[in-house]
C-alpha cells in the first residue's frame, strides 16, 4: 500500500518566537511539541504511522523538519535540514509505499526519505541534514537520490 496524503494533523499553540508547536491528530492534542510553524505536508503509511513535513516559514534561513509519528501518536523519529542564508522550497516529487522523493534546498539535489520497518543506527545523513536525536536508532533515512544533470 502506498503512502497517502491525509488531513488528520493540525498545529495548535504556535509560538513564532521559539518555533515550537503542539500537534493534534483528529483534533486530539498529542503529548509533545515539535519545531516548525507551518505544516507543509502530512502522510499516513500503511502501518498507520504518520509523517509530518514542517517548515519554519522563513525566506532567509528556512528549516525543514520531518517527524515520524507512531500509530499511537507518539513521536518515533525526527530529521531536520537547514543552512544559514539558504531559502528552502519543499517540492514533493514522488511517493512509494515507504519512501518520498523531494527537493528542498535550491541545490539541484533530489532527496529520498525512506521509512524503515525497524529502527537502526544511521549516523551520517547528507550535508545540511541531521537527526534530532543523533545517538539513537532511527526509522527515517534520507539520501541523495540524484543531482540535477547527473
Amino acid at each position: 500500500m502506498t503512502m497517502r496524503e491525509v488531513q488528520r494533523y493540525s498545529l495548535v499553540e504556535v509560538d513564532p518566537a521559539s518555533h515550537l508547536v503542539r500537534v493534534t491528530r483528529d483534533g486530539v492534542p498529542l503529548g509533545f511539541t515539535v519545531t516548525g510553524v507551518r505544516l507543509e505536508a502530512q502522510f499516513e503509511l500503511g502501518d498507520g504511522s504518520g509523517l509530518l513535513w514542517m517548515t519554519e516559514d522563513s525566506p532567509y534561513d528556512e528549516g525543514l523538519h520531518v517527524y515520524l509519528l507512531g500509530r499511537d501518536g507518539g513521536l518515533e523519529d525526527a530529521l531536520e535540514a537547514g543552512a544559514t542564508f539558504s531559502p528552502g522550497i519543499l517540492a514533493l516529487r514522488s511517493l512509494g509505499a515507504e519512501w518520498v522523493e523531494f527537493e528542498f534546498f535550491q541545490n539541484g539535489f533530489l532527496y529520498r526519505l525512506e521509512v524503515a520497518k525497524q529502527a537502526g543506527f544511521r549516523l551520517f545523513p547528507p550535508a545540511g541534514w541531521k537527526y534530532k536525536r543523533r545517538w539513537a536508532k532511527h526509522r527515517l533515512a534520507v539520501t541523495v537520490a540524484r543531482k540535477e544533470g547527473a
